[in-house]
């Protein structure tokens, strides 16, 4: 069956279908001899014009595809080579230090019931106030609590403007004079910085791409008022309820105004505890950011 079909297909193949003529006319010549020479010169013309309809649909379907993939776009995540981030050394106009975030982030945080520290709502963020020139900050919620049982840190969807100004503690420790009477601010940093030993893994991932170069490690040279309300997540009773002074280092990323779209921020810190009997920290979030004009 497959040797007919190659049969026919030859005999109506335009250049064999030439050649045959050629062949004919030369048999019927009275030159006495069979000059194909013309014949050669049209075949390879021909065999030309050939090759160059190829080429010529080839270049045609791939305009087609271009312009139906241009007229019928996929939904893709913004690119992440717009994301960007500010640094200790370089932080937003305006703005002398980034350090007062960092206490700022713990009375946000703190000031949620006991149940967020397994449960988180789908989106879990606060006003961080303003800073440099009038730009909103957002924060966002403490990784550690984004144990496995949290279902929703694992799937945070938040929306934000392309103005506001992410903030995205990674892990951070804090010690005040409520928990540890009579401690200087010395003593209570390195209670702080304490609570960040044993680090086995600290990495943030931004629209697929590794961004944990970016993390920015501080502490606070000066003790800041933490204020822990009566409903917290820890369940801190009186008298450490209440103003405090304490000391914190933080492991944080400062998000420049993000591009808008979609964006996807992935979370994931393993430490070791410092006290003995204690299981290794797993923690594990991931935020789908969208930003709005």
């Amino acid at each position: 069956m497959s040797q007919q079909i190659k049969s026919n297909k030859s005999e109506k193949d335009p250049i064999s279908i030439y050649l045959n003529l050629c062949w004919q006319v030369e048999q019927t010549s009275t030159k006495g001899y069979i000059d194909l020479f013309p014949c050669e010169l049209m075949v390879k013309l021909m065999h030309l014009l050939s090759l160059y309809s190829i080429r010529l649909g080839l270049f045609l379907t791939l305009l087609i595809s271009t312009i139906l993939i241009i007229g019928n776009p996929l939904k893709l995540y913004a690119s992440q080579s717009g994301v960007g981030f500010y640094s200790s050394n370089s932080p937003p106009v305006g703005m002398k230090s980034l350090e007062s975030l960092i206490g700022k982030w713990w009375d946000f945080w703190v000031d949620h019931p006991v149940s967020y520290h397994e449960t988180w709502p789908v989106c879990l963020k606060g006003d961080g106030g303003t800073v440099g020139k009038n730009q909103s900050v957002v924060f966002l919620g403490d990784p550690a609590s984004a144990v496995e049982k949290n279902v929703n840190a694992r799937n945070q969807k938040c929306t934000i403007s392309a103005n506001q100004l992410l903030y995205l503690t990674v892990y951070s420790g804090v010690c005040n004079d409520g928990e540890y009477p009579g401690k200087s601010a010395a003593d209570l940093l390195k209670c702080g910085q304490d609570s960040n030993k044993v680090m086995k893994l600290m990495q943030v991932k931004v629209d697929g791409k590794d961004v944990s170069s970016n993390i920015i490690r501080q502490s606070t040279s000066q003790s800041f008022i933490f204020t822990i309300p009566p409903i917290n997540p820890y369940e801190l009773k009186e008298p450490i309820v209440g103003k405090h002074n304490a000391m914190a280092e933080s492991y944080y990323l400062f998000f420049k105004p993000m591009p808008v779209g979609d964006h996807i921020i992935e979370l994931e810190v393993i430490r070791v505890p410092l006290e003995a009997n204690q299981p290794v920290e797993h923690d594990v979030a991931k935020w789908d950011i969208k930003v709005i004009p």
